[in-house]
């Protein structure tokens, strides 16, 4: 029987100790990251291979630590947020751009009617904002489908309701950045797009709203549309409303 010389199992028990060191503190920083995300309120996974995606962390601790920052502003607690058709949670005081998605707005947009519903007939949100993109500038289309993105998570105000809530104007502020991000559009609307929209405003006026000699100083010198509004369905809606966004999106990348 040979036996291992001294200077040996040392080497190895030294070898042992500092394997057991290594181990020891991985687990410590795996504990140390779970304990960070659970006081973040993020999710982080391990690949296959056991690793973390240190850049996904980083960018999703970052958006916590804003968030909390604009929730204590706020003096919110905790952060008001709405469940969205895809099954993620929207925050109303701090939205990110990564929780943007196209089908829900699609979806939200079809079935929110203009107007507050005063409207002879339902009329989408989706409906108009495709209208306002075919009759502006190409370039300007993208912007124009967009404008009224926010309400799919915050609902349509009446303009004169609205006018009247400074906070709904914060919170819409906040998300249409978050939008315009997410599709890589300037938040800053050209000029346009608001024309197009008050344009459409007097023909939907003309085609979809009782007559009445109500005053609308904000159509004051504009002409509507030659062509009459048909209403389209939610579901009708929701898929031009798609369409017509994958159309603008493939346009960009070609240009």
């Amino acid at each position: 029987m040979t036996t291992q010389p001294l200077h040996d199992r040392d080497s190895d028990r030294r070898v042992i100790q500092h394997l057991e060191t290594q181990v020891s503190r991985l687990f410590s920083a795996e504990a140390a990251l779970h304990r960070l995300t659970d006081v973040l309120g993020i999710t982080v996974e391990p690949d296959a291979d056991g690793r973390y995606d240190l850049a996904a962390l980083r960018a999703q601790a970052q958006d916590a630590i804003e968030q909390r920052a604009v929730e204590q502003a706020l003096n919110v607690s905790p952060s008001p947020a709405i469940l969205t058709a895809s099954g993620w949670p929207m925050s109303l005081t701090f939205p990110t751009w990564r929780c943007i998605d196209d089908q829900d707005i699609s979806q939200a947009l079809s079935r929110i009617c203009r107007f507050g519903g005063h409207s002879r007939r339902f009329y989408s949100v989706a409906q108009h904002c495709v209208h306002v993109s075919e009759i502006v500038p190409r370039e300007d289309a993208l912007a124009a489908l967009l404008h009224d993105a926010t309400e799919a998570y915050i609902g349509d105000l009446v303009s004169p309701l609205k006018s009247m809530l400074p906070a709904y104007k914060a919170i819409e502020q906040r998300l249409w950045s978050a939008i315009a991000q997410r599709f890589s559009v300037d938040p800053v609307l050209p000029a346009s797009v608001k024309q197009a929209d008050l344009q459409l405003l007097a023909t939907e006026r003309r085609d979809l709203l009782p007559d009445s000699p109500m005053e609308w100083p904000c159509l004051e010198n504009i002409e509507p549309l030659e062509d009459t509004i048909e209403p389209w369905s939610p579901d009708i809606a929701s898929l031009a409303w798609g369409l017509r966004l994958e159309e603008l999106l493939a346009e960009r990348e070609v240009a």
